[in-house]
């Protein structure tokens, strides 16, 4: 799975944002609020990547178990799916 439009993601007002940019913002037309956790896997969503790659790389990056990682991450991606964001 991949982010199907390009996104930057800034810091507006101490909270990370991802706006769409280019002709993908017409697409998207929308911000969306990230945690700390939320912007690194946004950001491991700009390449195809699969769930268990993304909890593996949770897991190395944070002190959480592959289960907790994984719980967490399906949320987070169901929302992202739901919006039209992530294509598989």
């Amino acid at each position: 799975m991949k982010l199907k439009y390009k996104f930057i993601v800034r810091n507006v007002a101490g909270t990370s944002v991802a706006l769409a940019v280019g002709e993908d913002n017409q697409k998207f037309n929308g911000m969306i609020k990230l945690n700390s956790v939320g912007e690194f896997i946004f950001k491991l969503l700009e390449n195809d990547i699969t769930l268990d790659s993304i909890v593996s790389e949770i897991t190395e990056k944070y002190d959480v178990t592959a289960e907790d990682a994984k719980e967490a991450t399906l949320p987070f991606l169901e929302t992202l799916r739901k919006n039209g964001v992530i294509e598989e």
